[in-house]
């Protein structure tokens, strides 16, 4: 109990000493993820913040444009992970399982903060009747890994590394299990043990990556 109010003490001092604009973006973020978006008013958000109603406008236009902050947080933060070309020319030289550990990797950098599980969770939850965020996720999240992933497959079949099967069913079979994770933890056990979800999370896709791999790799005798 004593811990409990500690660290509810520690949040409120960390919020306190936030600059006003990243109170607001955090405040959305919590609510968003709890409520849903068109749930939430900006009155809450500013009472979130502790801060006035009036304070939110010198900051953002209105909601919907801290939604698109939002987002854009979340691509910036979802693309940070990415290697430089010749790091990963380094790794395609070493061969298919370091490539595909690599891609484990930064797949599990990519959602393992809190913030961010708060932005999955609200991204889950909106694509069903939000525009903006089924187009985004169809965009962001589908489609690009999928092309990224198919370009890797063709390449690692052109060096003569996997077997020579259909690239984009490849990317198909990698991304989706992703994807799978990401409703797993972010919709079936979001009131879980974070840490334990994400670790959970890493020991199944390492587990998947090397039964693809298994099955696709090229023998050499």
């Amino acid at each position: 109990m004593k811990k409990n109010s500690e660290n509810k003490a520690t949040n409120i001092q960390n919020k306190t000493k936030k600059p006003t604009k990243e109170k607001i973006f955090d405040s959305a973020v919590d609510l968003f993820s709890k409520k849903g978006y068109n749930d939430v008013s900006i009155r809450e958000i500013a009472k979130e913040a502790g801060i006035r109603e009036g304070s939110i406008y010198n900051h953002y236009k209105n909601k919907e444009t801290l939604l698109d902050a939002i987002i854009e947080y979340f691509k910036t933060e979802f693309n940070k992970s990415n290697k430089p070309e010749e790091e990963f020319t380094d790794f395609m030289s070493q061969g298919p399982e370091v490539i595909f550990e690599e891609g484990v990797r930064l797949y599990m950098e990519r959602i393992n903060t809190r913030k961010m599980e708060k932005i999955w969770r609200l991204i889950c939850i909106e694509t069903y009747h939000n525009d903006k965020i089924r187009e985004f996720f169809n965009e962001e999240l589908l489609e690009k890994p999928l092309a990224g992933w198919e370009e890797l497959f063709k390449t690692l079949i052109g060096k003569n590394m996997i077997k020579p099967v259909n690239p984009r069913i490849l990317a198909y079979e990698y991304w989706s299990f992703a994807i799978f994770l990401f409703f797993d933890c972010y919709i079936l056990k979001y009131d879980d043990d974070f840490d334990f979800c994400m670790k959970e999370g890493l020991e199944k896709m390492t587990n998947h990556t090397k039964f693809l791999l298994e099955s696709i790799k090229l023998r050499t005798n």
